[in-house]
């Protein structure tokens, strides 16, 4: 996203990228990334794709990774600050009809978002249901609570009555921000 050392992206340029993939079947984190690029153009928000720490055993010669491992599990997906608020969140895809399955969702990534809710900082996921094209926010509580309470599923029900709908949008693909604000009052 970032064209380095000297070049920076424009608004026009971002405007562009946007426009080509936008709702084209790009996958969540791709349009969760343009969003996050555009937030970061504008001054709105900084937020970015958490890596996950990975010890390279061998490379090609292209250099791409043949064989390695996850050098510890990773945290959530992307971390950020917003209007001085601390924000975490996990992107996932399902295509299940039923619902989010909690087998997709691991337990550190639980733990996690119980540690940030514990310290006040702002956590919640992003789940793209393919099924029916539609992209929720969950807030972190919820997530915790039914996880915790034994549900094999965040059901399709459950989700459309605890989670906000995240609309579509052309510059900003999902833009989650409005619903980050509305929701926490920031």
């Amino acid at each position: 996203m970032i064209n380095y050392p000297n070049k920076k992206k424009t608004y026009e340029t971002v405007k562009q990228s946007v426009r080509n993939v936008a709702n084209q079947g790009m996958a969540l984190e791709e349009m969760i990334n343009k969003t996050n690029a555009y937030y970061r153009l504008h001054e709105i928000a900084l937020i970015a794709k958490r890596p996950t720490p990975v010890k390279v055993i061998k490379t090609n010669e292209f250099k791409h990774i043949v064989d390695g491992f996850f050098l510890e599990p990773s945290s959530l997906d992307y971390v950020g600050i917003y209007n001085g608020y601390y924000l975490d969140f996990e992107a996932k895809e399902t295509t299940s009809k039923k619902g989010f399955p909690f087998q997709n969702i691991s337990i550190h990534q639980i733990e996690a978002m119980k540690e940030i809710i514990k310290h006040h900082g702002y956590c919640f996921a992003i789940i793209f249901l393919k099924a029916y094209n539609e992209i929720y926010f969950i807030d972190g509580k919820d997530m915790v609570f039914y996880y915790e309470n034994g549900s094999s599923y965040l059901t399709y029900e459950t989700i459309k009555e605890v989670g906000t709908l995240i609309k579509e949008g052309y510059l900003a693909p999902i833009d989650y921000l409005k619903v980050v604000k509305e929701k926490y009052n920031l």
